[in-house]
């Protein structure tokens, strides 16, 4: 566990920076995000959400746990949402932890935490239904499945794939590196992005039992030295898009049932015309929930978040803005519920920014809120 007293000083400037709530937030029902935390000496923070004004309340320490660098959640029937967190760490360390809130309380109850399988596990999901939790393994390229247990903890893993191959980048490909498995809209197949190997890797899920079986065929084979990284779905899940994290480019992929399979229609890049190769690293890739807009986060040598526009007949993206994101490596974006927010977590300048979001255009202002965290890897709303 994280002694409190070293996880304070390493929290010392955002528990200054906000002190108290805002006026507007203590005026305004209050909904609650969490943040997962990159390093050793933090853990799983939280803070009140304003979601009229974009404003985020004190962040705090929600759960001691290492190295939570991505979360996802499930409601459950009673109104308590569960949420599992990876450590991404090496084996036997490496592990996905569940916990579950408790009404009128900020902190997280801790249900169990189980093995991986693999080392370095990067991304976790949860199947719409909640009953199994995907976790893909970035340093061993593997994927597992666990199945979720009645009261929300996890059972030990299910299924799992271990990965070989390469890619011909330099340095990034030598090996797999599976960057995340997500399910597809009705839980019925998952998609693992494997950037090491550039495939997305497809399975079937049985929902009863969180065993996945591979699909045929097996994988989408993506052009070779792009480094499949993450997706998002299109509103009614016709389409996928998907962040090529080493050619900085955004991905629009075909998905069909009938066989389980993705086609590609076409890709756009996520950077400015012209921009140095190899400098800068498209990251995480989100869609609005009104279908309109993709948004994707550049890091490294460019700190801008692109705006696409989606044609809604095609599937197609253009490329309409490049915001600055007000900070340093955006290693994710999250839209609040709302569609208005858009929250970015920089590991590297340790802070979080809101942008807010034209739901008519779907154009990004400037960041309008500020906030110091400390190494912010992902948001997660409530």
């Amino acid at each position: 566990m994280i002694p409190r007293r070293q996880f304070l000083v390493s929290l010392s400037a955002t528990l200054l920076a906000a002190r108290s709530l805002p006026a507007a937030m203590r005026s305004t029902p209050r909904k609650r995000l969490y943040i997962g935390t990159g390093g050793h000496d933090t853990g799983i923070l939280t803070a009140d959400w304003n979601a009229t004004t974009g404003e985020i309340g004190p962040i705090e320490l929600a759960a001691e746990v290492v190295s939570p660098t991505f979360l996802a959640q499930f409601r459950r029937p009673d109104g308590e949402t569960c949420l599992y967190a990876v450590t991404e760490t090496k084996h036997p360390e490496a592990r996905v932890s569940a916990f579950t809130t408790v009404r009128g309380q900020k902190t997280l109850k801790l249900l169990n935490f189980v093995d991986t399988g693999g080392d370095g596990p990067t991304h976790v999901s949860v199947s719409p239904d909640g009953r199994t939790v995907l976790v893909a393994n970035y340093g061993s390229g593997s994927v597992s499945s666990l199945r979720v247990l009645a009261d929300g903890s996890l059972s030990p893993v299910v299924s799992h794939f271990q990965f070989t191959g390469s890619g011909p980048y330099q340095g990034r490909q030598e090996a797999p590196h599976t960057h995340s498995a997500v399910t597809s809209p009705d839980g019925r197949f998952v998609l693992v992005n494997d950037l090491g190997l550039d495939r997305i890797i497809i399975f079937h899920l049985n929902s009863s039992t969180a065993e996945m079986t591979p699909a045929d065929p097996p994988y989408w084979s993506a052009r070779p030295g792009t480094g499949p990284r993450h997706l998002a779905w299109s509103t009614k899940g016709k389409f996928v898009y998907g962040s090529n994290e080493l050619d900085s480019t955004v991905e629009t992929l075909a998905w069909s049932e009938h066989p389980a399979t993705l086609r590609s229609l076409g890709f756009v890049s996520s950077l400015p015309l012209g921009f140095p190769p190899n400098t800068a690293f498209v990251g995480e890739i989100i869609a609005s929930p009104d279908g309109r807009n993709v948004y994707a986060g550049n890091r490294v040598a460019d700190d801008t978040i692109a705006v696409f526009d989606v044609n809604r007949h095609t599937g197609l993206l253009q490329q309409t803005q490049l915001a600055p994101s007000g900070g340093k490596n955006a290693r994710h974006i999250a839209l609040d519920p709302s569609g208005q927010w858009l929250v970015v977590s920089h590991q590297d300048s340790n802070d979080l920014t809101v942008l807010e979001r034209d739901r008519k255009t779907g154009r990004l202002s400037a960041p309008v809120h500020t906030y110091p965290a400390a190494k912010p890897m992902c948001v997660l709303f409530v």
